[in-house]
């Protein structure tokens, strides 16, 4: 059997952990730079407010209608995510967290009853909402793609709801087939055109119509709809480019400012690198002012460089000096840049190398250092430990004016109780 469990409204959620007055009562969390709306609960959800919604665009209804606006707070959602993934691990021996809010269990070889899978289930979502504090839904079914139907349906049988052979047929015949993992709006328009209307016609199509219509990915869901696992545990592929990047909240004019995003976005993608246990040879950096649709073709400028390691590391001060020394190089005065992006390149698997003037202590020195900065930001949150030049703000800074404290990772912001 193969649990999916996902967190309700996980981002409004968490939200309302450390706030009690907010539970049961509207809440929405925007995107970067407070742009659009990215997660909202059931009640902000019944008074109007969709996901994607400008934030300019209803912000006077969600000041009528009372609905709690926060800024999104990724480091409290990850950490979260990440002590709900450990309680997790305790009762399945396989796991796979498919996103930051939804997990796959694997439990191969439990050969439990009907009443044994909901009592796991129940007793799951009943320890994390009492450990954590999340509300959690979980389906339970033979396959990954009935595991994913049967969540979406948790909701009505008191979020857990676990498959039944007997049973299924039924479920899926009054399930629409756009519904089903996999299946998009695409796709369900081309089974429409065929007469496949229903999850259930899904399962009982011809597997070599399947192929033909869906690709080998459709043909795995009809599979999986008939019980039999095709889709299996995705394993995560280290990433041969890593960027990170964001817009500005301003425009900024000179380079000093300029530089300390770039040592922050640099530390960030960095970190990326050490969590795929990699290594990279070359860091690209780009700035923009962003003035695409500008008819003044003077305000517009976009220009970047590489550097080239002397060799592969993950040691972020020899990163981040490597940036700095080019962008003097693409940056011109008199322009408001609204973004910097930094890619590292040349990523391969993290190796011991020897060189012939360097110290093997010093390279063992700095693969501690870097350990201990990792523990520490896993620990504490990122921006705990940082190097000086990105500890330096001066407005342009991610626009995020409703966001909360960071209640499980920053010791100042730690509830206290009175």
């Amino acid at each position: 059997m193969i649990f999916h469990a996902d967190g309700n409204s996980f981002y409004a959620s968490c939200e309302q952990i450390f706030r009690p007055d907010l539970r049961g009562k509207p809440v929405a969390v925007l995107s970067n730079n407070d742009g659009i709306i990215i997660a909202l609960n059931k009640e902000a959800k019944a008074l109007g407010i969709k996901r994607g919604d400008p934030y300019f665009k209803v912000r006077d209804l969600c000041t009528m209608r009372h609905i709690t606006i926060f800024s999104s707070n990724y480091t409290l959602y990850e950490d979260i995510s990440r002590r709900i993934t450990s309680i997790y691990m305790e009762y399945a021996p396989d796991i796979e967290e498919y996103s930051i809010d939804e997990a796959f269990l694997f439990f191969d070889k439990c050969n439990f009853s009907l009443n044994d899978w909901y009592q796991l289930g129940h007793e799951l979502k009943q320890r994390i909402y009492k450990e954590v504090g999340m509300p959690i839904c979980v389906g339970a079914a033979p396959t990954k793609t009935l595991a994913k139907l049967y969540n979406k349906k948790a909701k009505e049988h008191g979020g857990v709801f676990v498959y039944e052979a007997d049973k299924a047929d039924a479920l899926l015949a009054s399930t629409d087939c756009g519904t089903i993992w996999g299946i998009g709006p695409s796709r369900a328009k081309t089974l429409f055109l065929n007469g496949i209307r229903t999850a259930l016609d899904l399962k009982n199509m011809r597997l070599d119509q399947a192929k033909k219509l869906l690709t080998i990915q459709g043909y795995a869901t009809v599979r999986e709809l008939n019980g039999i696992r095709c889709i299996d545990k995705i394993t995560r592929d280290k990433k041969d480019v890593i960027t990170s990047s964001r817009q500005f909240s301003i425009k900024v004019y000179d380079m000093k400012t300029l530089e300390c995003a770039l040592v922050q976005y640099t530390e960030l993608a960095v970190e990326r690198l050490r969590q795929q246990k990699s290594e990279c040879g070359a860091v690209s950096i780009f700035i923009s002012t962003c003035n695409y649709y500008s008819e003044d073709k003077n305000s517009q400028y976009a220009n970047g460089a590489i550097a080239y390691l002397t060799r592969m590391t993950s040691y972020t001060p020899d990163i981040v000096a490597a940036a700095r020394v080019i962008l003097p190089r693409i940056f011109r005065k008199g322009y408001g840049y609204k973004t910097i992006m930094v890619t590292l390149m040349e990523i391969r698997p993290a190796a011991y190398q020897g060189h012939l003037w360097i110290d093997p202590m010093e390279d063992e020195k700095k693969r501690r250092l870097m350990d201990s900065v990792d523990k520490i930001t896993n620990q504490y949150g990122r921006g705990a430990l940082t190097l000086a030049k990105a500890g330096e703000t001066s407005g342009w800074e991610m626009k995020r004016e409703f966001l909360s404290p960071c209640w499980t990772t920053r010791y100042s912001d730690f509830p206290k109780i009175h």
